[in-house]
């Protein structure tokens, strides 16, 4: 008797992303991957927007077009794991999760494509894949000066982290985006890890590595997500990252990447380099270097974001972007550090007022 084939729960965390919602469901319902091996479970944490009307619609029209299932679930405990461990719960068979927000799409081959590819990783390695990630795609720069910024920046060699990496190919990683998992090495692990409200993917991964499962990305497929419109907006999603990252190294000082300090590393430098050279009557040349050396940086990764999206705004946004970026996830860290308040979600908020 042969293998049973691969199939695969989505499970979607919703709170008020009635803006995206529409086009998640879409691109998850019209999937190629025959709907008896696809199941959709929406976990809502409350949304006041019309989030759940929109959901409960989808689960209407799935019915009638013989389409995946589409459930509907509370989520007390409103944030992302709390919302993944309750679909853990809701495994019925299926050997996969697969990981998507509401404000993210697919095109429609993408789950058929990802079980495709992982068949051939697997034969390849010769063992099973914890997780393996996708690729986030920029949908381009047509929309207004600051959201294209912000989208070209996230995925820059300053501005982004592990989940906007651009890559080719298949390779080992940390981080990876939109992970297919597999059932049983999420369970292996406990699954997620509810004292993180931001980071909670990196960390399930790095627990399923480090309990022998391979984490990998693959660039079979790609995932399209909506990026922050405004830069307050980047101002809150560095604020509340950088805190979260540095509550997590309170638990492993290894959660942290060494680069994540360089914007503190080089303000503190650019200090110690004016107090020696007032105390010392130096001229301010390395301190002036040094801010000089950031701007220039910052400007070259405009230029080459400019060049590829083909709007020339972009060579100052994404400077100011990457500014705004660094400086807010470093308050974060010091923020997290001292162990203040967490920082509210920034997009829950936008969307209720």
């Amino acid at each position: 008797m042969g293998m049973a084939e691969p199939s695969v729960l989505t499970v979607i965390p919703v709170l008020n992303e009635a803006a995206h919602l529409d086009r998640c469901l879409q691109s998850i319902r019209s999937q190629t991957l025959p709907s008896h091996r696809h199941r959709i479970l929406v976990l809502d944490g409350g949304s006041t927007d019309g989030s759940r009307e929109i959901v409960l619609q989808h689960v209407r029209e799935s019915v009638t077009d013989d389409g995946p299932m589409v459930e509907l679930l509370e989520n007390p405990g409103v944030h992302v794991p709390h919302a993944r461990n309750i679909a853990l719960k809701h495994v019925e068979g299926e050997s996969h999760m697969f990981e998507i927000i509401g404000h993210a799409w697919a095109p429609h081959d993408h789950l058929e494509n990802r079980l495709t590819d992982l068949e051939e990783v697997e034969l390849e390695l010769g063992r099973s894949i914890g997780s393996i990630g996708t690729r986030i795609i920029p949908e381009g720069s047509r929309g207004p000066w600051q959201e294209a910024s912000i989208e070209a920046l996230l995925s820059s060699p300053l501005g982004g982290s592990g989940q906007f990496a651009r890559f080719k190919g298949r390779s080992m990683a940390e981080s990876p985006a939109f992970c297919l998992h597999r059932v049983e090495a999420v369970r292996d692990v406990n699954g997620w890890d509810e004292r993180w409200i931001v980071g909670q993917d990196r960390d399930l991964n790095l627990r399923i590595a480090k309990a022998g499962w391979p984490v990998m990305r693959s660039d079979a497929s790609y995932l399209h997500m909506a990026k922050r419109r405004s830069f307050s907006s980047l101002w809150g999603m560095g604020h509340r990252y950088g805190y979260w990252r540095a509550r997590q190294a309170s638990v492993s000082v290894t959660r942290l990447r060494p680069r994540e300090f360089l914007p503190w590393i080089g303000l503190l430098a650019v200090m110690l380099g004016f107090t020696i050279s007032n105390e010392f009557d130096f001229s301010n040349q390395i301190s002036l270097l040094l801010i000089s050396a950031y701007v220039s940086v910052a400007l070259v990764v405009g230029l080459m974001e400019a060049i590829r999206f083909r709007r020339l705004s972009l060579l100052l946004g994404v400077p100011i972007g990457l500014l705004i970026l660094h400086i807010s996830f470093s308050m974060g860290l010091l923020r997290g550090g001292l162990k203040q308040r967490p920082p509210a979600n920034e997009r829950v908020e936008s969307a209720n007022h």
